[in-house]
């Protein structure tokens, strides 16, 4: 525990945040003083009145102490990223674009179910945040990161509802559009689904392909008549 003592009075301060304490102190602005008081009574469940009489500087340290725990983090068993199912990549996908911080219980029943600590919680989360950026690089061609277009997008721009409704999309083209069988394809393995929508897409490609050059040769016979 922490020592911290604020206008003349000693108070104890965890020097670690629990998961559910840390949600707990998402809902206040850390840069308004007004609101340090109140991050104080919600982190220590006691009232927030008895901080307002508390010195800028006293407060500024105690907060300063807060903000580093909620940043803090710590190695932690994790899950095997590969075993992850195709459905269970694309809910994290979903809560990813939506907001982690609305969605870590979520994400942790899938990542790390024994959470306890933020700190660890926030590590297998970025873990796996940098999993997810392997897979798109790996898999670049199929999310199309390779079309030009993709540069002019804005990323602070990204609409989590069209995100989902994307995957849902896919899901039922991939269940060929029958609801029974749709838990099907969410429960194959990640890779095998990705690996077999990026043969798909490439012999798409391909046929595209084989058409347009037909259609050019037909119109250059065409042209000539």
């Amino acid at each position: 525990m922490v020592k911290l003592t604020i206008s003349g009075k000693a108070y104890k301060l965890p020097e670690r945040l629990s998961v559910v304490e840390w949600q707990r102190l998402l809902k206040f602005n850390f840069e308004s003083v007004e609101d340090w008081p109140k991050i104080m009574g919600a982190l220590l469940e006691t009232d927030a009145e008895q901080f307002k009489k508390a010195t800028v500087e006293s407060l500024t340290l105690a907060i300063a102490f807060i903000i580093a725990m909620m940043n803090s983090r710590a190695e932690a068993q994790i899950k095997d990223f590969t075993t992850i199912t195709f459905g269970e990549f694309v809910d994290l996908d979903i809560w990813v674009s939506s907001g982690i911080e609305k969605h870590i219980d979520d994400m942790l029943a899938i990542l790390n179910p024994d959470a306890y600590w933020a700190d660890e919680a926030l590590w297998s989360i970025d873990q796996y945040q940098r999993f997810r950026v392997h897979m798109y690089r790996q898999y670049s061609g199929l999310f199309g990161l390779n079309d030009p277009q993709m540069d002019d997008e804005d990323p602070e721009a990204v609409d989590p509802n069209k995100i989902a409704r994307g995957w849902y999309k896919i899901i039922v083209d991939l269940a060929d559009n029958d609801v029974l069988k749709i838990d099907a394809i969410t429960d194959q393995p990640l890779k095998k689904i990705l690996n077999f929508m990026s043969l798909r897409k490439e012999k798409q490609q391909e046929e595209n392909f084989k058409q347009l050059q037909q259609k050019r040769q037909h119109d250059l016979s065409r042209n000539r008549k």
